[in-house]
């Protein structure tokens, strides 16, 4: 496997952290680890939240999420704590 490089500002990175955070789950997502959902209205495929239906992950913050994010990239984290 070839390791490629990219150049990537952290904007771009909580950009990403964003658009993770607020994907609608599919229809068939199957949470693990005796984690359950049970939707309150039908699911439906709409943009604008016209069913409550989960959204990203309450599994990880947006903190963790960027971790995710710069893991999948292989990027070390720049950031000071």
């Amino acid at each position: 496997m070839t390791k490629v490089t990219v150049k990537i500002s952290d904007e771009q990175i909580r950009g990403m952290v964003d658009r993770f955070l607020g994907w609608k789950l599919p229809r068939d997502f199957a949470p693990d680890a005796g984690i359950s959902f049970r939707p309150t209205k039908p699911y439906e495929v709409d943009e604008f939240g016209n069913s409550w239906w989960p959204i990203g992950t309450n599994l990880l913050h947006a903190g963790q999420a960027e971790e995710m994010i710069r893991h999948l990239l292989d990027i070390e984290d720049n950031t000071t704590p």
